[in-house]
């Protein structure tokens, strides 16, 4: 029997279907009874505390002022109309709080507005990291000129990729701690690995919202940004963040337009193409090896039968070339120089990082996700089960040498 697990949409969809106030009304919070306050022609939301809704609270309707006449869609069914209709960070973060702090440095007030010639050097080094991005990226980053055509992806590319890499150089020490906040908060609850550490997340995140006030005025709380204390208590329950965002179904939407070739039956020509692509992938092997050679590095002791350039799995790519070569092995971080089949498996010849040290202590060691700054590989050449690949790495270029930070989020 199938049941209904969670119902995903943004914030207007959201108050939609559940027959709510927007979030733009006074009781428009639909994780908390906290009454909104009206700044500069904006309602926000100034307290991080605040007596949470649940599922009862909202079907006796005590707090009458969050609620529309008349009954909701899902009114006398068992569904949980606070707790299974989780906040999608895909629309409340990337395209809302990230923007939202993007348009302030750019467009704001001119006491925390970037100046335009650093913004111009800001532009150049996203641009200068388009070529060091992993494959796993559908999209490079772009200029911030083209800021109001970015996607939701290079928002989330920019908050736990090249942001914290690029801004230390460029921003205002405050402003870039405050911004380093919503980076470790947010990259604790998208990781499956960290997304366990909820509590400490929360106080991120809150730290994040109160210095953001400060920063930039009282009247940029609005929803979105008041919400992200929210969001661990949603991982806490869902699990990790992309267990529950809107990032797949848009994703899929753009495969599905793909399908479409004529304007005629389009729901029938779908149908037809799924079809043959579920049959098609039941045939294909999960792991495909690409760039066959024969010129090693290769380790004594292994019987090997065939050696690559290039591996494609469930999880990620390997390659043996810039971009797609690091990845964290054990504790360490490590370039992948070869990949080679052999009786008993496949394989990765690697060499370590020898010189690696902490790309950041706030708001605490980058250590703790597994992120540093490195700049040289030892001579000695090492192997191991891919199996033992624990996670890939973007290496970004960072001064005189470059920072690995892990894929957090899932592809």
């Amino acid at each position: 029997m199938l049941t209904l697990d969670t119902v995903i949409c943004d914030t207007p969809a959201r108050s939609f279907v559940k027959n709510t106030k927007n979030h733009n009304a006074y009781h428009g919070c639909d994780k908390c009874a906290q009454p909104g306050k009206y700044i500069n022609r904006r309602m926000t939301y100034p307290c991080t505390e605040y007596a949470l809704r649940t599922d009862d609270s909202f079907e006796t309707m005590a707090d009458e002022g969050h609620h529309h006449e008349g009954p909701h869609p899902f009114h006398g069914s068992n569904v949980g109309m606070v707790s299974q209709f989780p906040l999608d960070y895909m629309h409340l973060v990337c395209l809302g709080v990230v923007r939202r702090m993007l348009n302030i440095w750019l467009r704001g007030p001119l006491n925390v507005r970037v100046p335009a010639n650093i913004v111009q050097r800001m532009s150049a080094k996203q641009v200068e990291m388009r070529s060091h991005v992993p494959v796993e990226f559908a999209r490079k980053p772009r200029s911030l000129s083209e800021l109001d055509r970015w996607k939701a992806t290079e928002l989330r590319q920019f908050l736990l990729y090249t942001g914290p890499v690029m801004l230390g150089s460029f921003l205002d020490s405050n402003m870039y701690r405050n911004f380093m906040l919503l980076f470790s908060g947010i990259a604790i609850l998208v990781s499956p690995r960290l997304s366990c550490h909820t509590q400490y997340a929360q106080t991120l995140l809150r730290s994040f919202v109160n210095h953001f006030g400060e920063i930039y005025g009282k009247d940029q709380l609005v929803y979105n940004v008041h919400s992200l204390v929210h969001l661990p208590e949603e991982v806490q329950r869902h699990g990790c963040l992309d267990s529950f965002s809107a990032f797949p179904y848009e994703s899929y939407l753009h495969k599905l337009k793909k399908l479409v070739r004529k304007p005629e039956f389009p729901l029938a020509q779908i149908i037809r193409r799924l079809s043959e692509i579920k049959t098609t992938d039941s045939l294909v092997n999960g792991t495909a090896f690409k760039k066959q050679h024969f010129v090693g590095p290769v380790v004594g002791g292994l019987s090997v039968k065939s050696q690559y350039g290039e591996m494609t799995c469930d999880k990620w790519t390997v390659k043996v070339s810039a971009r797609d070569n690091v990845f964290v092995i054990g504790n360490d971080i490590c370039c992948i120089c070869n990949i080679v089949e052999c009786s008993d498996g496949v394989y990765v010849i690697y060499k370590k990082f020898s010189h690696k040290s902490l790309f950041f202590t706030y708001p605490f060691s980058s250590d703790y996700l597994n992120i540093y700054a490195i700049s040289q590989t030892s001579d000695t050449l090492e192997c191991v089960n891919v199996s033992e690949l624990v996670q890939k790495c973007a290496v970004l270029p960072h001064r005189d040498g470059f920072v690995a930070i892990p894929l957090f989020h899932t592809f």
